[in-house]
């Protein structure tokens, strides 16, 4: 008598089959619609068809995947199909993928499959990518890719980021894009950057070690680096970095102290001598009334986050997420920054920085309770 139970059990499949179905019908006629629409197409529909395919993945992946097949396609379809798959993540997709950019002659068509696979990623996508990225010549077009490559937080395109650490200050904002989204992944690299021969490579690394990624295993090495550093503006630039990744103000107040008391160049005096004026009883009274404020919650953690992370950065409370948070949230705040660099604009940045504050505070505030 067992199957008087696998007949409720197939009927459950059947219905959750046709549903499924349904679903993907849905998506797809929206997708179409965007097709039609083209730059005029409403961002609210691209929201829409992100909700659907998160709800659907590998059914949509399949019916794009077929689509692609028709050697009949516009441009704009390609564009639209390509982007479509990226938002699916299927693995299964790399492959077609890759065939559409052998194919395509379009720019954009192009384009959007290195963004396509960045956002699928896995090895086989990131071999695809490094291996464009070594075929490519143009300055742009390898900056984008780089860009790209970040996002996946590949370790084997480190050494080729050198190109863009040589920049000089007017495009600093190419290595915040590319090692903001990299995250920790870029740190030991960056780390091993600080004492290079190239000035610029010195200063970028550690204007992104000091401001951007603000790693806290930092600050021995930009420590170190300080006293051999003989450049004025590039010792100015290690104590700014050192005043955001050491969290306890005993011990940055030691260590600016012993700047001071060694004397040398005035600007290195005067910005040390203000640094150890600032860390007063007045500010730990500040520190500690700010963390008075705190209201560590999970719950409201995770509804602050789940509208950043969605809408990357766009869309939340940041400080309600802020009074919400404690240094154990500190990995998925990362998450959250990188993923809030994927807006690719310098407006972007401010948010950015949003987070790091976040961070440091919760940092200064777990020192302090620990003391």
């Amino acid at each position: 008598m067992k199957w008087l139970y696998v007949v409720p059990f197939l009927a459950a499949l059947v219905v959750t089959t046709a549903g499924h179905a349904a679903q993907t019908s849905d998506v797809m006629r929206q997708i179409e619609q965007m097709v039609s629409a083209g730059e005029s197409a409403p961002q609210s529909l691209g929201e829409s068809i992100r909700d659907g395919i998160e709800q659907n993945q590998k059914e949509v992946s399949k019916a794009l995947v077929q689509r692609l097949n028709d050697q009949n396609l516009t441009e704009n379809q390609q564009v639209v199909y390509v982007w479509a798959l990226g938002l699916a993540r299927d693995p299964l997709a790399v492959g077609p993928i890759k065939s559409v950019y052998g194919k395509s002659k379009s720019t954009q068509v192009k384009g959007n499959c290195l963004r396509a696979l960045a956002v699928i990623g896995g090895p086989e996508a990131e071999t695809f990518l490094l291996s464009t990225l070594d075929s490519t010549t143009g300055s742009d077009e390898r900056f984008d890719i780089l860009n790209l490559l970040g996002q996946m937080q590949s370790q084997a395109a480190l050494p080729k980021t050198e190109e863009i650490l040589r920049l000089d200050d007017k495009l600093h904002w190419k290595n915040i894009i590319v090692f903001g989204k990299m995250g920790d992944k870029a740190v030991p690299f960056l780390i091993g950057k600080i004492g290079d021969k190239d000035r610029n490579i010195r200063a970028n690394s550690i204007d992104l070690l000091g401001h951007w990624l603000i790693p806290q295993e930092a600050a021995k090495p930009l420590q170190e680096r300080f006293w051999m550093e003989k450049d004025v503006e590039l010792r100015l630039a290690l104590l700014g970095a050192l005043e955001k990744v050491m969290p306890d103000p005993a011990q940055m107040k030691a260590f600016f102290q012993q700047v001071v008391s060694k004397g040398g160049e005035q600007k290195i005096t005067k910005f040390a001598q203000e640094t150890v004026d600032s860390i007063n009883e007045q500010s730990l009274k500040s520190m500690s009334e700010a963390a008075k404020k705190k209201q560590p919650s999970p719950a409201s953690f995770q509804s602050e986050y789940t509208q950043l992370f969605k809408s990357a950065g766009k869309k939340g409370n940041y400080e309600a997420l802020g009074a919400a948070s404690t240094v154990e949230d500190e990995p998925r705040l990362k998450e959250l920054r990188e993923m809030i660099l994927q807006r690719d604009s310098d407006e972007a940045f401010y948010d950015y920085q949003k987070i790091n504050k976040i961070i440091i505070m919760n940092r200064i505030i777990n020192v302090m309770k620990n003391k």
